[in-house]
């Protein structure tokens, strides 16, 4: 029985170890070639030292895999922010807001544009559903209703509004990189709309 265990434990060990091959493997390709299209689960397999077979047990896809490396990508800027909301939860909730929106942005700035690519295409005509905006979407919406909530905001349409944000974040490198918006100005621009201009009157 305890050979047994032992054993167990040795397998899962490796497993881990392969997993964190192939996460990192994926991750130097996507960094490489600047988002997914053309990295394959082939060069993935090659480049983390593992068997395909191996490969194709853990993920069945590309897609399935690049869903991994945007979770552990994003995990500490997940921590950082909920730390910080923590720490400041005596804060008026829009504040808190625009601190996570910032904090966001320079994320991306410094994530850019691989992992914004990377995040598009993994849910294919779905982008904003990739684990980056799924975790930014829910915050938004909670702090968004503790404004509303405290009576800080006019009535809005919250989950239209949090869609909208969004949407201009989803975009972030676009508006950086191809139309040459500094972050400053972005960020003024979404104060205004996001923030000031939910504002009670």
């Amino acid at each position: 029985m305890k050979e047994a265990t032992q054993s167990a434990s040795l397998k899962l060990s490796r497993e881990e170890v392969n997993r964190r091959k192939i996460i990192q493997a994926a991750r130097e390709l996507f960094i490489q070639h600047g988002g997914i299209q053309d990295v394959n689960m082939h060069q993935i397999a090659k480049t983390a030292g593992v068997g395909q077979a191996s490969l194709y047990r853990r993920y069945s896809e590309i897609n399935d895999l690049s869903i991994d490396v945007v979770k552990e990508e994003c995990q500490p800027l997940f921590d950082q922010m909920d730390q910080w909301l923590k720490a400041h939860a005596e804060s008026q909730p829009l504040e808190q807001l625009y601190s996570v929106v910032e904090q966001f942005a320079d994320f991306l700035e410094m994530k850019s544009p691989w992992l914004c690519h990377v995040s598009r295409s993994l849910t294919g005509h779905r982008p904003m559903q990739s684990p980056l905006y799924v975790w930014m979407r829910n915050c938004c919406q909670r702090l968004l209703e503790q404004a509303q909530k405290n009576n800080e905001i006019e009535e809005i349409d919250i989950a239209y509004t949090v869609e909208a944000l969004m949407s201009a974040l989803h975009n972030l490198d676009i508006h950086m990189i191809d139309q040459g918006f500094e972050k400053h100005r972005i960020l003024q621009g979404i104060r205004r709309l996001y923030i000031d201009g939910l504002k009670v009157k």
